[in-house]
């Protein structure tokens, strides 16, 4: 539990609707950043039982990372102390510990990205297929797939609010992924640096959430 609350403190993920608290210091980390409706409605059902179950894979991830880190360091640390420490061991520690250092900097951080942004995807067009029984293919090359089906679902006659604000908010997903996807370790590790990975989450829970909110509201209209 100490690893998955220093996790926790880190990057701000925790199991999907679970929490730790405090008697004196209150809440420590909670996983209630990921919306669960309160209503039954299959797609939806299914979206926010996805990304929790996504969710907890990530934070999974980042824990066994960070754990693998410290052991190679706390392991390089006793090997330095070491008298008898052989130099085969020294060499060795001294390229995986930077390696991980690297791992848990980049990879461990920028993979959840690559996902969740894979999964807003296939939400939006599983949603689109659901409701409106098709999904059209994107032919703007300058949109995002998630900008396309957030608009096509709008102009399928949910009035998402705040669209604008909604894309704003994960709109970094792309440029993160195409930096990764391109190489571009430099610019993706800015990037990473100022990104929340909690923000990162709820960002896509709330599109969804905002999604499933006017799905009810044109539903009870057309009732």
């Amino acid at each position: 539990m100490d690893a998955e609350l220093v996790s926790a403190k880190k990057y701000g993920l925790f199991w999907t609707w679970s929490y730790v608290d405090d008697e004196v210091a209150g809440s420590i980390a909670d996983g209630f950043y990921i919306y669960q409706p309160d209503r039954f409605w299959e797609p939806f059902w299914e979206v926010f039982d996805k990304l929790g179950q996504l969710n907890n894979y990530c934070f999974n991830q980042l824990v066994a990372s960070e754990a693998k880190l410290s052991e190679l360091q706390a392991e390089y640390g006793r090997a330095v102390e070491e008298k008898n420490a052989g130099a085969e061991v020294l060499d060795y520690l001294s390229e995986e510990v930077p390696a991980w250092e690297n791992n848990v900097a980049i990879f461990a951080k920028a993979a959840p990205i690559i996902l969740l942004a894979s999964f807003a995807e296939w939400g939006l067009k599983h949603i689109a297929i659901t409701l409106f029984g098709d999904a059209p293919k994107k032919k703007e090359r300058g949109m995002s797939d998630i900008e396309f089906y957030l608009l096509y679902l709008v102009r399928c006659g949910l009035e998402v609010e705040d669209t604008d604000g909604v894309l704003s908010r994960v709109g970094t997903f792309r440029s993160i992924r195409n930096d990764f996807a391109h190489g571009k370790w430099n610019e993706l590790e800015v990037g990473l640096q100022a990104l929340s990975l909690r923000e990162a989450f709820t960002s896509v829970s709330a599109m969804f959430e905002a999604i499933e909110d006017a799905a009810w509201r044109r539903g009870e209209a057309l009732a």
